[in-house]
């Protein structure tokens, strides 16, 4: 799931399009180079992937900015009793001179039920990020750079993953992003999405995939102290049916 799927309902909406995307909460599971630097945050996260409770993501993001860079923490579960995937993530980013970058630390566990056991890994993720010109952003992000493995016999290596992105703010009316991305075990995914201001505080959101195909919405609401955002997924096998996820951020 981690190679085709990201973490919150904004980043679904936009059609996972997240590597040169600002102002999101959700830096921690995606391109570390852009966790806020203007305001300390937590935010929680769910997803029910085709509407089945057995493939539910569940997800905890928060990050402090300091005088040295910001620090930001992360926490994730997807599956069930049977099969469980689990991540602790911390992460760090500075910038300097216009230019962003940022490394996140991760630990993976999953586990089988009927005592098939269980097995973890450490990995590292790096992300860049600058501004071309005003309100255009260009992002790049690996995964797994170290090429963990679960276990010492069944060398099952993690996910890895190369994307490049870019990101285009229209005034204060409308943002484009767009993503290509590359696993090592999946062909070439293209991905972009629009986000667009339909009132004061309310945006509107619209987003499509590539390999797998998908199309994805959703609405966001916010203020100064907190947002919520909702989106709903669909993949082209119809029979998968919608994927609902729902997020909540403050910042303080």
């Amino acid at each position: 799931m981690q190679a085709q799927a990201v973490i919150g309902a904004r980043e679904l909406a936009v059609g996972q399009a997240t590597t040169a995307l600002q102002n999101t909460d959700w830096s921690m599971f995606g391109n570390p180079a852009l966790m806020s630097e203007d305001a300390r945050s937590v935010s929680f996260f769910g997803v029910r992937y085709f509407g089945l409770s057995e493939i539910t993501d569940m997800a905890f993001a928060g990050s402090y900015p300091t005088k040295l860079g910001v620090m930001g923490a992360g926490a994730h579960r997807y599956g069930d009793d049977l099969f469980n995937e689990s991540r602790l993530r911390l992460g760090y980013k500075h910038s300097f001179a216009g230019f962003h970058f940022g490394a996140i630390f991760n630990y993976s566990h999953v586990a089988f039920g009927g005592g098939y056991g269980s097995a973890g890994a450490f990995g590292v993720d790096v992300g860049l990020a600058a501004s071309v010109v005003s309100d255009l952003w260009i992002g790049a992000k690996t995964t797994n750079i170290n090429q963990p493995e679960y276990g010492s016999k069944n060398n099952e290596k993690l996910p890895r993953e190369l994307s490049i992105g870019l990101s285009y703010q229209l005034s204060d009316k409308a943002l484009f992003s767009t993503d290509v991305v590359k696993d090592v075990q999946f062909p070439i995914s293209y991905r972009g999405g629009v986000e667009v201001s339909i009132i004061k505080s309310l945006v509107g959101r619209t987003g499509i995939t590539t390999e797998p195909l998908t199309f994805s919405g959703g609405f966001g609401y916010g203020s100064d102290l907190w947002a919520v955002n909702i989106s709903v997924q669909r993949h082209e096998n119809r029979v998968l049916g919608y994927s609902p996820a729902i997020d909540f951020k403050v910042t303080w």
